[in-house]
């Protein structure tokens, strides 16, 4: 594809997924300032339906979607053929390499690196492991050298507690500013056994000079309390350079 022919993004699209709201309307409001440069992620695909509205926000980019389920990963690999720019990799990210558990959920979208057999989480989570089978994992700043992506223009991760090992794998790209616009699921109490919560990722993200640019509160319990939800973060460096100035009320 060259410059002449390269699709561009649809300001019809964007302007709708800002009017709908929600993790991907601030994504889409971000995506505004992109220098649309590097490659996107999603990492974490289930049946695409996140991948579909980055493809229409960054269909000039190289979309790399990440999927450890076989089912699911041959799934997007159909849905998203027509896509040119779109790869599909079946696998995990976390914060080591090599081979572990995953445990698939009965419900196929609570499926998780992590387990969920004690009893608090097992509790706020509501589902049991059906399967498990080993999958590769990689860390992201590896896999990012291995696939010559130096840059990430955005990424979205929707891995069921495994949000903050994959970010803890992806240090390098963070500590050089690798990465602008990041939409993640997060925790509010367990769902899974020794999950990082929100307030973990929030350390761990601010510690690389990323910070929260809107966050979006879900699910509740029975008792009101909040079980988890949706953020998007952006570096400081996005925020400073490519934002335009912030206008007080």
């Amino acid at each position: 594809m060259t410059a002449a022919t390269a699709v561009r993004p649809k300001k019809r699209h964007r302007d709708q997924m800002i009017s709908d709201g929600g993790a991907i309307g601030a994504v889409a409001r971000l995506s505004r300032f992109s220098e649309r440069n590097g490659a996107v992620l999603d990492v974490g695909v289930n049946r695409g339906t996140v991948a579909l509205y980055l493809c229409r926000l960054f269909c000039d980019l190289p979309i790399h979607l990440i999927e450890p389920i076989p089912a699911q990963a041959d799934y997007v690999r159909e849905r998203f053929a027509r896509f040119p720019t779109v790869r599909v990799h079946q696998m995990a990210l976390s914060d080591q390499n090599g081979k572990t558990d995953f445990y698939l959920a009965d419900h196929v979208g609570s499926s998780s690196l992590f387990t969920n057999t004690g009893e608090e989480a097992a509790q706020n989570s509501g589902h049991s492991t059906a399967e498990t089978f080993r999958v590769d994992v990689e860390r992201l700043d590896d896999w990012c050298a291995a696939h010559k992506v130096d840059h990430i223009s955005c990424m979205k991760i929707d891995a069921q507690g495994s949000e903050y090992n994959i970010l803890k794998g992806a240090e390098g790209m963070l500590s050089r500013d690798g990465i602008d616009i990041i939409m993640l699921e997060w925790f509010a109490v367990p769902h899974y056994d020794g999950v990082p919560l929100l307030e973990d990722i929030l350390i761990l993200m601010r510690s690389h000079g990323y910070g929260l640019y809107d966050i979006f509160p879900s699910r509740r319990l029975s008792n009101g309390q909040l079980r988890f939800g949706d953020a998007v973060l952006i570096s400081d460096t996005f925020r400073k350079t490519r934002l335009p100035a912030a206008k007080g009320t």
